[in-house]
């Protein structure tokens, strides 16, 4: 099967240049440098037609980057960006256009992703007629079928975004995500904002619409039992590197990383609910001056000299299991959980 979205050892760094004080300064002998921001590290990661992706990681560790660059949002600085098998670079004007509309993001605030001055109808029907794929004279009709599949009532269109609820403006975001009938959707903590009770409905939204559609998900979320439900494999994120990647059952069964480990072996659970909470230790490394060798190896428990200076590959260890830790090539000393991870709901 031809990989719907691959990305090949994609990188992004943010660089902020310096002022003219700043380069006065250097200018006189004062060490200052300009700022790098390492948000993705060589991250590869495939996805299949009709795959939901779910994409986990702490905050700042780079999901919400390379979720924009799979999108077509942000270019990368280094690395290949494949569409169906083909360079995303070297695509004709025609086709890399057709690309990056089946490519389509929901954000995480609906709030700030939709135009305060602009009606549901205008902001659903923008992009459609924008390229050419629906007359304005027949946008109405189109918009009112895209809010009937999302769950909305045709009767709002001509209201604002602040007239509606959290859930409600999530379902308008959707509506626009859909509107130039997309095949890869990714989802950037879609659901976080939500009160539990909506996310549920959207969740099984998204579901429905891969049903009906034939869509594909890249899931970014930081809530695991969220991520259960909803993926078919799961990508582990640590400070813009892949750290684990396997198929959602085996993933929750048997974890092998030890920063995986540690993520699992807190979430909440009925049978472990006397058990203390206890945090990974330490705080994210900044990614101005990221950690050498492996990322993890400050606040790992089983860091040795190894992952103090050269980074780990991501390795195969079951079929579709990859994980990027030192300790899988010394027999007897994998990391083990600490609780048994299969009871997360």
């Amino acid at each position: 099967m031809t990989p719907l979205v691959e990305a090949t050892s994609i990188s992004r760094r943010f660089t902020r240049g310096l002022d003219y004080a700043e380069r006065l300064a250097r200018f006189l002998g004062a060490n200052v440098e300009e700022r790098v921001v390492h948000a993705v590290d060589g991250v590869s990661l495939t996805i299949n037609p009709g795959e939901v992706v779910g994409l986990v990681g702490e905050s700042g560790c780079g999901k919400s980057t390379l979720g924009r660059i799979m999108a077509g949002i942000l270019p990368q600085s280094d690395g290949v960006m494949n569409w169906q098998g083909k360079d995303m670079s070297a695509l004709p004007r025609a086709e890399a256009k057709a690309a990056r509309l089946a490519s389509q993001m929901i954000f995480q605030d609906p709030m700030s992703s939709l135009n305060p001055r602009k009606t549901i109808r205008d902001i659903i029907g923008e992009a459609p007629i924008a390229h050419g794929m629906v007359a304005r004279r027949d946008a109405a009709e189109m918009v009112t079928a895209l809010m009937l599949r999302v769950g909305l009532d045709p009767s709002y269109l001509n209201r604002y975004p602040h007239q509606f609820s959290g859930g409600q403006r999530q379902r308008i975001g959707i509506a626009r995500a859909l509107a130039v009938n997309p095949r890869f959707i990714i989802c950037d903590e879609s659901v976080s904002a939500l009160d539990v009770s909506i996310q549920a409905q959207i969740l099984n939204l998204f579901m429905e619409l891969r049903q009906e559609l034939g869509l594909t998900y890249l899931f970014i979320s930081h809530d695991l039992g969220v991520v259960k439900h909803i993926s078919d494999r799961v990508a582990i994120m640590y400070l813009g590197r892949i750290v684990e990647s396997a198929p959602a059952d085996a993933f929750f069964a048997a974890p092998n990383h030890p920063y995986t480990i540690a993520l699992l072996s807190e979430v909440p659970t009925i049978k472990q609910r006397k058990r203390q909470f206890n945090p990974v230790k330490g705080e994210i490394p900044s990614p101005l001056h990221p950690p050498s060798g492996c990322h993890f190896h400050p606040r790992c428990p089983h860091a040795f000299d190894r992952c103090r200076i050269e980074r780990p590959i991501l390795r195969e260890i079951a079929a579709g299991h990859v994980s990027a830790c030192h300790l899988n090539e010394m027999p007897g000393k994998a990391a083990s959980p600490a609780i048994p991870t299969t009871a997360i709901a």
